[in-house]
């Protein structure tokens, strides 16, 4: 009897071991790409600058909170990138990918340093809709190029697990980072700027 017992104990045991590997094995299932995340954020913030630009010029308001919008998901994206994305996109083979790495940096101090500057102007101020406009060429053409040429070499030479846990740890800094944020602060800025 005791031996159908160490069977049976074996069995679940390795049930168990299955259903555990299975629950792991979905869990990387679940998590996104981590290309294919960083562009459904590079379209979340396109479609804010296309907004931005459908709401019209006397929309000083609107266009402010959109702006505002747009800069909070680009310093999320950005930390993203290089704390996560980057560090292992320097491991490519590919030696215009890494190049690319660091020239992508360069372009996120330029984005960060017009983010900084648009959120001390009000959206009637006269430097604003220059500096917005700034901001939505420099961050188009910096996604623009990452799609065409970063991406595509992250995916050839990154199987799809790695680009998983890359993806996974991304989801999770990106909650991190959102938590941390005050949205009644939020709400009272947008309340004040209407």
């Amino acid at each position: 009897m005791a031996k159908n017992d160490g069977k049976a104990a074996t069995k679940r045991k390795g049930i168990l071991e299955r259903l555990a590997g299975k629950n792991e094995s979905e869990a990387g299932e679940r998590a996104p790409l981590a290309t294919k995340m960083l562009k459904e954020q590079h379209d979340e913030v396109r479609s804010l600058f296309k907004e931005y630009e459908g709401s019209g010029e006397g929309a000083h308001a609107t266009r402010k909170k959109l702006i505002d919008e747009a800069c909070q998901k680009l310093e999320v994206h950005a930390e993203l990138e290089e704390r996560i994305f980057y560090p292992a996109c320097r491991e490519l083979e590919d030696e215009d990918a890494r190049k690319m790495v660091g020239e992508s940096l360069e372009e996120h101090l330029i984005v960060k340093r017009l983010i900084q500057e648009l959120k001390g102007l009000k959206g009637t101020d006269e430097k604003f809709e220059s500096k917005a406009t700034v901001l939505k060429e420099s961050v188009e053409h910096h996604a623009g190029e990452e799609e065409k040429d970063l991406f595509p070499e992250a995916e050839k030479e990154f199987d799809d697990d790695r680009l998983r846990e890359l993806g996974g740890e991304m989801e999770a800094l990106k909650t991190r980072l959102t938590s941390g944020r005050k949205a009644p602060k939020a709400s009272a800025g947008r309340a004040a700027r209407v």
